[in-house]
């Protein structure tokens, strides 16, 4: 059974290696170039995975990481970035501050071994995370 993947990048040969890492590992992709449409999207669509690049052009991928807290979602998110280590260090501050699920920060270029052993991880402990929200765990 396929999950759903948002991968936000506004970088279009990122999104395609990332589509193509997230099928391997299981993972239908839907693709967001900017926060205006990941916000559309996540407003209307449910998704078992995030990926969020931090830097969307002129806007920030923590305004992703605050509509996913306004939203009260658990969905996991994996920061993909190529800011620096400290950027990348307050990002993960912030998502935690906010009660986001961050599963990982991986910096550009990406590993793509560590990307796909990551969303598989994801993938295999779907079915378990569902279950424990849907018992109240």
């Amino acid at each position: 059974m396929s999950q759903e993947l948002l991968a936000i990048d506004d970088a279009d040969l990122h999104l395609s290696i990332l589509r193509k890492i997230a099928e391997q590992a299981g993972f239908n992709t839907t693709g967001a170039e900017s926060v205006t449409v990941a916000k559309s999207l996540l407003r209307t669509r449910k998704f078992d995975c995030i990926t969020l690049d931090l830097s969307l052009g002129e806007e920030s991928g923590i305004e992703v990481l605050a509509l996913l807290c306004e939203l009260r979602s658990r969905t996991p998110v994996i920061i993909i970035s190529g800011s620096d280590d400290a950027a990348l260090n307050e990002t993960v501050r912030i998502g935690k501050f906010l009660n986001v699920n961050l599963r990982a920060s991986i910096p550009k270029p990406v590993n793509l071994a560590l990307l796909r052993q990551t969303l598989a991880q994801i993938f295999d402990s779907a079915p378990i995370e569902e279950f424990a929200m849907t018992v109240g765990w």
